[in-house]
């Protein structure tokens, strides 16, 4: 070996300590890079959390507050209860992007489970959807008094899936939204002032003049009419054995059935004082009850039998 080969293995000889001396360089960083990179993924997610919620609970303060003058009920929960799971339902996938979770296979799932809950819950799934229509018309709130088909009675509260009806007998009725969408709604106290209808049936030959005067004399008297509107009279026909009167005094709501309970008994007492009848109908007999029965042709007499006995019979009067 001379001086030359001495002078080239020397260099190769000093490159495995330095490249043995470097790896840890590399090592501590790319530990610092994820390091680095983990906590910028922490700080994103965690601003996303704090961000996110507080402008979700900001939202539902401002629905809560516009749906209150807009809705009644229970609507403005149900727009705040909407809002906030909106606002955490995106919270959250924006969270799980930062995060680096595929979303994919959990949204396929859910939306198959979404397929299958849709059909199993069609009815509640209908009632829910009516219920939001129902509230944004605004046709009754807790407190009113409505008729739907046969039932009648007070809204109690206004649900996401039925309305509950407290009847004028202390009953409880459940009504889906559904239904109440697809049926005819008579609110009976949505407008402060009603009419109360009182039909009167007066004796052919009587004074109708008279009779509309005494029905305005009452209703002036009574401190719960209402002096306007005027109270409504009308000669609603002709019937069988009458004539057909409508009165109808204008009330408060809250009065009306105190107006039928005073108006009515002065109403027959005054017609009674003025000779005025209050018709009914009649089935009037002509003779009396012996000259009917006369009058009644006879039974015919019952036919003695043809079998054995008539036989029997035959004979015995033969004999004698």
């Amino acid at each position: 070996m001379n001086g030359s080969d001495l002078v080239a293995t020397a260099p190769a000889a000093d490159a495995a300590p330095a490249a043995d001396a470097a790896l840890p360089d590399l090592l501590e960083i790319a530990r610092s890079f994820i390091s680095t990179q983990a906590l910028v993924t922490a700080l994103k997610a965690l601003a996303i959390v704090v961000i996110g919620l507080a402008l979700v609970r900001l939202a539902a303060m401002v629905t809560g507050r516009l749906a209150r003058g807009r809705l009644q009920g229970r609507g403005p929960d149900l727009a705040v209860r909407a809002v906030r799971y909106a606002g955490f339902t995106l919270v959250a996938v924006n969270l799980f992007e930062v995060l680096g979770i595929d979303l994919s296979a959990l949204l396929g799932a859910a939306g198959i489970a979404g397929v299958a809950i849709g059909f199993a819950a069609q009815t509640s799934m209908s009632n829910l959807i009516s219920g939001i229509f129902l509230l944004s018309e605004k046709a009754f709130a807790p407190g009113d008094v409505i008729q739907v088909d046969a039932s009648l009675g007070v809204v109690e509260a206004v649900d996401l899936l039925s309305v509950k009806l407290r009847t004028f007998d202390n009953r409880l009725v459940r009504i889906p939204n559904e239904t109440l969408v697809k049926s005819n709604i008579v609110n009976a106290t949505r407008f402060p002032v009603r009419r109360v209808d009182i039909p009167v049936s007066v004796a052919y030959g009587t004074d109708l003049g008279r009779a509309r005067e005494i029905l305005l004399e009452l209703a002036a008297a009574s401190p719960l009419v209402l002096a306007e509107p005027e109270p409504l009279f009308v000669a609603d026909g002709f019937g069988p054995s009458a004539i057909n009167l409508l009165f109808g005094p204008w009330v408060r709501k809250e009065d009306v059935l105190a107006v039928k309970n005073e108006l009515m008994p002065a109403i027959a007492r005054r017609f009674s004082e003025e000779g005025i009848a209050i018709a009914y109908q009649t089935l009037t007999l002509n003779g009396t009850l012996e000259a009917r029965i006369a009058a009644a042709p006879a039974k015919p007499a019952a036919k003695r039998g043809t079998g054995r006995g008539g036989e029997r019979d035959a004979r015995r009067a033969g004999s004698s």
